[in-house]
């Protein structure tokens, strides 16, 4: 019995930490995002030759 616990426990523990990961991963995804979106105004004004 205590072999269950100690497993639901780890289980609980995993759970959480991915949840944490993938709220982090989240949150830096919508950072690049915004680099991305201001590097992308940056370099608009470039002009390449033809």
């Amino acid at each position: 019995m205590e072999q269950v616990e100690a497993t639901e426990e780890r289980i609980a523990e995993v759970v959480q930490n991915n949840s944490a990961a993938a709220q982090e991963t989240s949150a830096t995804s919508e950072e690049l995002t915004a680099q991305a979106t201001t590097l992308s105004g940056m370099v608009s004004v470039f002009k390449l030759r033809q």
